[in-house]
């Protein structure tokens, strides 16, 4: 058998595994996978991915429109694994989740089905970015914790509600069975605005 460049059966295994999986994408693509970070640093993202969603349907981020002040529930459903799966939650500005404010994002961990929160935006931009991530011990049951999204076959099939999104996600274990963690974002409404908001609001229509 001939190595070629297209083929470097020369190298290591794992090295010729990885060049081998390597795919240059479209620009469109990598804007359909990745919006946040296209949106943020479109010129520091390079073409050339490794380990991409293998289903067609599948993005590793996802933008929900929100409103300056708009209020969201994140339900935990369910997970199946036995990797610790969480949701990862940013704005442009803040978000609050029950109460607690957050500087541009938030990891929020499963815990238990069915679990709650309450979450409230604040951006100029018009959207909350949503991706899922896990950690995981590489050893088994010991060594130290990694924290890990984006890579390695992960992913999140997005399911529009009629009142908000539902994601079936993808942990980076080669298995695609997107049933890791399913979560769904629902609107709920609209946050009141503060007194010194509305005191402005007021001084601004009088004097017009």
């Amino acid at each position: 058998m001939v190595a070629t460049l297209h083929d470097p059966l020369w190298l290591r295994p794992k090295l010729r595994e990885s060049i081998l999986l390597d795919q240059y994408i479209a620009k469109e693509e990598l804007q359909r996978l990745l919006p946040q970070l296209y949106k943020r640093h479109p010129e520091k993202l390079t073409r050339i991915r490794h380990g991409l969603p293998r289903r067609a349907d599948a993005v590793w981020q996802h933008g929900v429109p929100a409103r300056d002040g708009e209020i969201f529930r994140l339900v935990l459903e369910s997970a199946n694994s036995d990797w610790q799966q969480l949701v990862t939650l940013e704005t442009d500005r803040t978000l609050s989740v029950d109460g607690k404010v957050y500087r541009r994002g938030v990891m929020v961990d499963y815990k238990s089905n069915l679990q709650e929160k309450v979450i409230t935006v604040r951006t100029r931009e018009g959207m909350l970015w949503v991706w899922n991530a896990w950690r995981h011990r590489r050893s088994g049951t010991a060594g130290p914790w990694y924290l890990e999204s984006l890579s390695n076959h992960s992913g999140m099939i997005v399911e529009t509600l009629p009142d908000g999104f539902r994601y079936s996600c993808n942990e980076g274990r080669d298995d695609d069975d997107y049933d890791d963690l399913v979560f769904r974002i629902e609107r709920i409404g609209m946050a009141a605005a503060s007194p010194a908001k509305i005191t402005r609001q007021a001084e601004l229509v009088e004097r017009h």
